[in-house]
């Protein structure tokens, strides 16, 4: 009886079959090729290589243009930045850098990308440069900043689009430069990472021109938002135009940046005086991304590695 039952339905199965074939045969051949590209999905995803370029395009051209809206709307609701910023702080940092910086121009490249089904993973390099709204007692003019980073953006797929769920700064290095400090060669450099509460050389270098002196504070301040500033002290260039000092990560758990501040003057003898005039300064910053190095261990397990390699819990 099982047996005739399913005769019949293949029977029924095989007419309609036969005749759909045959509505498909009378019908417009343009139909006929939208219905191949239904399936258990359409057929109209783009590439996700394609749609991750687009989004650091739009990434690019949303922040020259001050569009806050839409350079959030690239950012994932639970975005968190390496440096522990939210996309709540993520706003107010977007709102505070175009309100000082409204005429610097920002550029990113993509430099590869690697994406599965919902996860991708960039590395870009991106540049800054402009005039910069701030400016500096006794110097002329504003200032110009310029800023080179390299940065890995973590992204994640969520309804067939691509958002920024996180992003690790792997290095970067700014300076901010007015009066004469324009025109003097000078570099600051640091390590990229370092662990917490540990020792490390921040060195700068400047070609100071003669005639002139140079005033320089080396420190190192975390990153926060507001930035704390740490105290300042000044002291002198050797001629060899290199200053270099000494100083411990923070402990806690807090990335940070090597901050070397730079005045430029120069003295004037007039029979027993000598006349300072600050004709330049400059602020450069060397990022250093404060790692632990160890992995904790819970106090209930113990390690025989020398006798059995094993793991097990007291």
């Amino acid at each position: 009886m099982k047996k005739l039952i399913l005769a019949f339905l293949i029977s029924i199965f095989m007419i309609s079959s036969i005749s759909t074939a045959k509505e498909i045969e009378d019908t417009d051949t343009s139909k006929i090729d939208y219905i191949k590209t239904i399936g258990f999905r359409k057929n109209i995803d783009i590439p996700a290589e394609i749609q991750i370029r687009t989004l650091f395009e739009n990434y690019q051209k949303y922040t020259n243009a001050k569009d806050l809206e839409k350079f959030l709307s690239l950012h994932d609701n639970e975005y968190c930045s390496s440096d522990g910023y939210d996309k709540s702080k993520l706003k107010e940092l977007a709102i505070e850098s175009w309100k000082e910086y409204p005429k610097v121009k920002y550029s990113i490249k993509v430099l590869s990308v690697n994406s599965n089904i919902d996860n991708a993973t960039v590395i870009t390099s991106e540049r800054l440069n402009g005039i910069t709204n701030t400016t500096i007692d006794f110097i002329k003019g504003n200032g110009f900043i310029d800023s080179e980073s390299t940065s890995v953006y973590y992204l994640k797929k969520l309804s067939n689009e691509w958002k920024i769920a996180s992003d690790f700064v792997i290095n970067e290095k700014t300076s901010m430069r007015f009066g004469v400090a324009k025109l003097i060669p000078m570099q600051l450099d640091a390590p990229a990472i370092v662990a917490p509460g540990k020792e490390y050389t921040a060195i700068l270098k400047i070609n100071v021109p003669r005639d002139y002196v140079a005033l320089v504070s080396l420190n190192n301040e975390s990153i926060t938002f507001p930035q704390l500033k740490s105290t300042e002290v000044f002291r002198g260039v050797k001629a060899d135009g290199v200053r270099e000092r000494i100083l411990i990560s923070n402990n806690d758990n807090k990335n940070e940046n090597a901050v070397a501040s730079i005045g430029i003057a120069k003295p004037s003898i007039k029979k027993d005086n000598i006349n300072i005039s600050l004709l330049g300064m400059a602020f450069l910053s060397s990022r250093v991304n404060v790692i632990s190095h160890k992995i904790p261990i819970d106090s209930t397990v113990s390690i025989n590695i020398a006798n059995t390699g094993e793991v097990s819990k007291k």
